[in-house]
Parts: C-alpha cells; structure tokens; sequence
C-alpha cells in the first residue's frame, strides 16, 4: 500500500499546473481540465501528505477566481478561465471551505485565512441564499453525478457538503475573532437532512427530493450518500449511517467486478459502461475505519489496490460487454464528443481491455489517488 501511496502523491503532483490549478487527468486523457471538484479533491490531498506549499497554490488558484456571486465555476481551463458546460453547483463552494479548513488546521496559517475572508463570507451567503426557509435544505440543478434529471431538487451530497462548510467556516471565523451565525445555518440543515431525506421505508437517507417541473423522490442506493459521514453531517457510529452504508453495500457492490459503484444502473446513465469506482469504494473504507472496524477497511483498500494498473488508479471499472455496449449506443446516437473519443482509444489499447477486457476508464484520475492518499493516512492514524 506504501508503493501506491506514494505513485499517488506522484500522481498529484504531475497534475498541479505552475499556476496552482490540478488537472481531474493528466493531458492526452478525457478530463485536462481544472474541476473545481476535483481540484479541491487534489487540495485536501495535499493537505493530507503534508504537501502544504502545493495546498496553499491550489487554494489561491480558485479563491483568486471567485465568481461575484461567492460560487465557483464547475471548471477551468489550463490558463485558469471559466470553461464550463454545466450549471454553477453549491457543492462546488462546499468543498473549497472544507479544503480551506483542512489546511488551516494543518498549517495554523492564520494570514491566509484572514487574506480570504471576504472571499469566504461570499461564498457563505450564497450557501445561505439557497437554504430552503421552511426546510433548511440547499437546491442544487445537478450535484456530484451532474445528471439534472435526477439531482435537480434537494440532493444529498449538495446538502452534506453544504452543511461541511458552514460548521468549519464558524470555526474558521472562531480562529480570527469573526462573529458568524454559520454553526447555526448548519444545524437548521442537519435538522433538515433528518426529517426530509431519511427514508423509513427503505432504512436510508435518500438521494434527492427533486423539484419543480418533476417532483419526486428518488430513494435508489446512491454512493453519494457517504458525503455525511464524511463531512460530519451524521456520525459514522449512529443507527441511520450505518443503515445508509450497509445498503449501499448491499444494492452497489458489484456481483462481477468488487468495488462501490456509484449508483444503480438506470436508462440513459452511461458514462464509459456501468461499474466500480475507486473513490467512492474508499470513502466507504473512510466510513470503517472512524468505526475502528479494521477488517472491511482492509477488504476494501485491496480491492483498490487490487485494480491498479501500474499503481495508477482509474476513475471507475467496467467489463469488455458494458464498455462496448455504451460505445455503440453512444456511436449509433451521434454524440461521441471529442473527450469520449480520447477516453475510448485510452481504454481500447490499454493492456487490461486487450488482455482481460477490463475496461480501465479514464487512467489516472486525480481525485482517487487523493482519496488513497487521505485514506491511508486515515488507516494508519487509527490502527498502527
């Protein structure tokens, strides 16, 4: 695990740009592009292998780059401007507070929290704009998957990450004597996220109430539902986490493959064929580890290292017949665009699809080894 700890830091580091921006994969791949995501993914990576000097220049890289409004767009080119194809996505400013506050803790640098305040107090109202008065829930047009038609309305990772960054930026405002009423805002989520999106009927938290012109609930397994757990929202020791994570064990592990898929499969949600990924199979490792239970968090960090290629790590697994399923679906339709041309040569010539037909899609991606990174640290912290 060591070898693929430190390729992962090397990974990190081969996509930081000189002006600070982390590449989601490296160029020549389907994703050479700054998202903001996947950038702050990278931040807290960094921050987690005690790479404080890469972590201050991503964190300036996007805080530099607000928008007016406190949000974030969902990408960036190599030159550092707006490149985006989809809506702005509160998460997006969620996960840069919580990136922000990951380095503070580490560093203690408290100049540099000061240096954004301003820009952190934004990003803060926007968060509280978008609170639902009577529900204390965010809305989000799409979130962590950026499909709308099935995240459009209340979702839970936008809520969860939400929640992340109100708690840490009271404490941020702690540190420098800033009055806030963030921790407040924060649990009038919490408390929303208990009574509207914990689902008796199926004995988890819920992945999106969705509104407007579709309303309905949508109650599939859904990996993003470890965001609360894994930015505090409920405690991984408490009844309805451990009931939301043995479902997602139950209903997401793969029959054929191993690893947590990242949702069920549904019509018209293909994204390179239907499988495992990385990183969402260790944030589920994360989950067992804060519970102390050693065995699962060992089964799941081999079976990641176990679907490596050269410790590299994909951005999800699929077999030969899925993969191949989708390029013809998506071929006969007429909408391959040029990043799915590039990510289908990639995985068509890669060893693994000629030799075992394992479609290693998107090799390396960012956010996975920063995750390996984080998890690790995690696991060791707790049990060595």
């Amino acid at each position: 695990m060591e070898k693929l700890y430190n390729k992962s830091i090397e990974v990190l580091k081969s996509v930081q740009l000189e002006n600070g921006g982390c590449l989601a994969s490296p160029k020549g791949t389907r994703y050479p592009h700054v998202y903001t995501r996947d950038h702050a993914f990278c931040t807290l990576g960094f921050v987690s292998a005690g790479l404080f000097e890469n972590a201050k220049k991503a964190l300036e890289f996007v805080w530099d780059r607000q928008l007016d409004n406190g949000t974030f767009p969902q990408r960036y080119d190599l030159e550092g401007r707006d490149s985006s194809y989809k809506p702005l996505q509160v998460g997006e400013i969620g996960l840069m507070t919580v990136a922000l506050y990951e380095y503070i803790k580490a560093t203690n640098d408290l100049g540099f929290i000061k240096k954004y305040w301003d820009n952190l107090e934004k990003g803060m109202s926007y968060i509280e704009s978008d609170i639902s008065k009577n529900r204390g829930l965010v809305y989000s047009p799409n979130s962590i998957h950026e499909f709308p038609p099935y995240e459009n309305g209340w979702e839970i990772w936008a809520n969860a990450v939400s929640y992340g960054a109100l708690q840490r930026a009271y404490e941020l405002g702690k540190l420098i004597h800033k009055k806030t009423n963030y921790n407040e805002l924060a649990k009038s989520m919490k408390n929303g996220i208990n009574n509207y999106m914990w689902n008796s009927r199926v004995k988890s938290y819920i992945k999106t109430i969705r509104l407007k012109d579709s309303s309905s609930v949508a109650t599939d397994a859904d990996a993003s539902t470890i965001g609360l757990s894994e930015f505090g929202v409920i405690a991984d020791n408490e009844d309805k986490m451990i009931l939301t994570v043995k479902r997602l064990e139950k209903e997401l592990w793969h029959s054929e493959l191993g690893g947590i898929c990242r949702y069920p499969k549904y019509i018209g949600r293909n994204n390179g064929g239907w499988g495992p990924w990385p990183h969402f199979t260790l944030m589920v490792a994360k989950h067992f580890i804060r519970r102390g239970i050693r065995e699962e968090a060992n089964m799941y960090l081999k079976w990641v290292l176990a679907n490596t290629y050269d410790f590299l790590i994909p951005e999800h697994i699929a077999t030969k017949d899925e993969f191949e399923d989708y390029v013809q679906d998506f071929t006969e339709a007429g909408i391959l665009r040029e990043d799915r041309l590039v990510m289908i040569e990639n995985v068509k010539k890669h060893p693994k699809f000629i030799k075992e037909g394992l479609a290693l899609v998107t090799i390396p991606l960012a956010w996975p080894h920063a995750e390996l990174i984080r998890t690790w640290n995690l696991y060791k912290s707790k049990f060595y």
